[in-house]
Parts: structure tokens; C-alpha cells; sequence
């Protein structure tokens, strides 16, 4: 079974605006607790983008606008050609909006719960795609904590992985920078000189981190069910349980109550049900409960395209075309289009938009 995307977008409401960030909105793609995230286009732009614009009782809250702030500045270090690219934000806007490419398709967790596993070369595919994602991930310092089956597109090129919200740096934030932030302004101050707009205030400093969560119940680490930090390491975990649950349709430690979800994770073996032998012992090493006998994203995504048969990339630089090419022989199971606009032209959808709907 191919997997086929939405064919159409959902209508925007009364509410909705007609433009954010000087982006058209063209229809709705998916809204929740959060916000939502619209279809969008602009002059130059060639299909849709996608715009994630936060509900008003967030936007409201300085906490969620900063949480908000690191999520778009994390994901604008990534570049790779199965992460979902930025494009632009404005987290000081009133809602703040993020855009980034709209990836069509079905998530791996839509797809796999109606039409069941991958097969043999989709599964590759998809192993070797949120491989090379998390080697772009970690090779600019995040953990991105969050990676399962409803995070993953299946789309024409290849996997897309979404959503930075619990996504981490590696490296803390400079400890000094609020200690030399202070004494720039003590200068300027006995200088009787004005501080430049936009130099941030001494309480806009949070006083912790971005708010913390787990991730999803049955798709968190063992170190971090521990109350250990995430490294590197459990996004590669978390690697193994995605490419078990598309290889058997079932989630490796089931379902049930979120506390016995940790116990199966903390101490029994996953389900791995129907992996190919290439890609068993990857999965197994990635599972391991010990992060140390995990691993590296680097070094998984290699081994992922030695088992598919292609040719070892020479460098680090060379990875990205070696996956490409890897999937242009693999990802044959997509039929995957552009979702047209909805039946009723919703306000602020020109006539121009639809003649170039039905042209292209």
C-alpha cells in the first residue's frame, strides 16, 4: 500500500487571520492545546509553507513565548534533507508564528496503524532518513528527545522528522552572559548614554530553563525514566523504537498505564517482531538500556546504508548525497501530493491562488 497524504486542507474559520508574516494562509492543516499550523504562500514561494501560529492563552504567557523562542532557534541550526527546514519566525509578533517547509504526507504512525508495516525497502529507508536526521541533529549540539512514529512524514523524498517543542541543547547557555549583560549597562549608565533598543532586561531572564517534559509515555529512555539527563544517545533509543513500531505496527513496549510503561522500558526487552536480520542488530544495539552500548547517530546512520547495500560515504560532508541516493532506490512506496485548497474559498484566498492551484 502507498502512502498517500491529505488530499485536501481544511477550510479556515472566521476566526482565523487571512495573513501572518506577510504569508497568505490558504487553509488549515492540523490545530491543538497549542495553536495550529496553516498552509501558506507568498510571492516567490513555490507550493506551501508551513505556518505554526500559537494559541492567544499562550502567546499571553512570557514563559511558553520564550519556550517558543528556543524551539525556532533550535531548529534553525538544522540543516538536512530529512529534518523539516526553517524559514522564518517571529516570537515577539501578537501570536507568535513559526514557518518552516510543509512536508505532505502521513506520518509514519497514520500510515503504519492503516495499511500496517513498512516494507523491507521502506524500512531502510525510513531507518536510514531519522538516522541521518539525528546526525544533523546532534552534529549542532541538540538532543532532540521527541522522536516517534507521529513525528515522522512519509513524504515523496523521504522522512521528514517534525516538532523541536522538548528539543535541547547540549551545551548550556554562556553562564556569564547576564553577569557581562549587566556591567555593559553599569557602563553605559555612568557614560549617561542610552542603551540600544532591543538589548534585552535584566528580568527577562528566566529563571530556569525552558519548561521541561519527559516526551511520550512508552517513548522515553531508560536514563531518563532514571532521572538521568538526555544525551545523544536516547534520541538513538528512541531511533530503535521507531524503526520496531514501523517494522511490526505495534508500539516495542505495547501500551498500558503510564508507570508500567516505564517498567517494561526500565526493565523488560521490546517486541521486535518482523525486523530484517540487517537491521535487527542495529535495532537491538540502539535499545540497549545502557546509553554507553549505544551507538552514535553517526555511526548508526553508516551502518544503516551498509545494510541497504549502498556505498560507505568517504566523509562526513558526503553523508547527506549517500542518503539521498540511498533513498531514491528504496522510498518507492510514496504517492504523495499537495493538498489542494479547500472546496469553499475561504476569506482571503484570491481567485489568483486557485487559477494557480489548477495550473500546476
Amino acid at each position: 500500500m502507498k502512502a498517500r497524504g491529505t488530499r485536501r486542507l481544511g477550510r479556515l474559520l472566521p476566526e482565523d487571520p487571512a495573513e501572518v508574516g506577510g504569508y497568505e494562509l490558504v487553509g488549515r492543516v492540523g490545530s491543538g492545546g497549542m495553536g495550529t499550523v496553516y498552509a501558506a504562500t507568498a510571492p516567490g514561494i513555490r507550493g506551501y509553507l508551513a505556518v505554526k501560529v500559537i494559541a492567544g492563552e499562550h502567546a499571553a504567557t512570557a514563559g511558553f513565548r520564550r519556550q517558543f523562542a528556543h524551539e525556532a532557534r533550535l531548529l534553525a541550526r538544522v540543516n538536512s534533507p530529512c529534518v523539516a527546514r526553517f524559514v522564518q519566525a517571529d516570537v515577539e509578533a501578537d501570536p507568535p508564528w513559526l514557518a518552516t517547509e510543509y512536508v505532505p504526507g502521513p506520518t509514519v504512525r497514520h500510515h503504519v496503524e492503516r495499511h500496517g508495516p513498512l516494507g523491507p525497502g521502506m524500512l531502510v529507508g525510513l531507518a536510514a532518513g531519522a538516522a541521518e536526521a539525528l546526525r544533523a541533529v546532534h552534529s549542532v549540539g541538540i538532543v532532540h528527545r521527541d522522536l516517534k512514529p507521529s513525528n515522522v512524514v512519509i513524504a515523496p523524498p523521504g522522512p521528514k522528522i517534525l516538532d523541536f517543542g522538548i528539543a535541547r541543547p547540549t551545551a548550556p547557555e554562556d553562564p556569564t552572559r547576564w553577569i557581562r549583560l549587566r556591567r555593559f549597562r553599569d557602563g553605559l549608565r555612568r557614560l549617561g548614554v542610552r542603551a540600544p533598543d532591543g538589548l534585552p532586561q535584566a528580568d527577562e531572564r528566566p529563571a530556569e530553563g525552558p519548561r521541561d517534559r519527559l516526551g511520550t509515555p512508552g517513548w522515553i529512555s531508560p536514563e531518563q525514566y532514571r532521572g538521568e539527563p538526555a544525551t545523544d544517545r536516547s534520541d538513538v533509543f528512541l531511533w530503535g523504537c521507531l524503526v520496531a513500531f514501523a517494522a511490526a505496527a505495534h508500539n516495542p513496549f505495547g501500551h498500558g498505564h503510564p508507570k508500567e510503561l516505564a517498567r517494561r522500558v526500565l526493565r523488560e526487552e521490546p517486541d521486535l517482531d518482523r525486523l530484517p536480520a540487517g537491521l535487527e542488530r542495529l535495532v537491538l544495539s540502539a535499545l540497549a538500556k545502557d546509553p554507553a552500548a549505544r551507538p552514535d547517530s553517526t555511526v548508526l546512520l553508516r551502518e544503516v546504508l551498509a545494510a541497504s547495500g549502498a556505498e560507505p560515504p568517504p566523509t562526513g560532508a558526503a553523508i547527506p548525497a549517500a542518503v539521498r541516493e540511498m533513498l531514491r532506490t528504496h522510498w518507492n512506496e510514496v504517492d504523495v501530493r499537495l493538498p489542494r485548497p479547500p472546496r469553499e474559498l475561504p476569506h482571503g484566498l484570491t481567485r489568483g491562488l486557485a487559477r494557480l492551484w489548477q495550473a500546476g
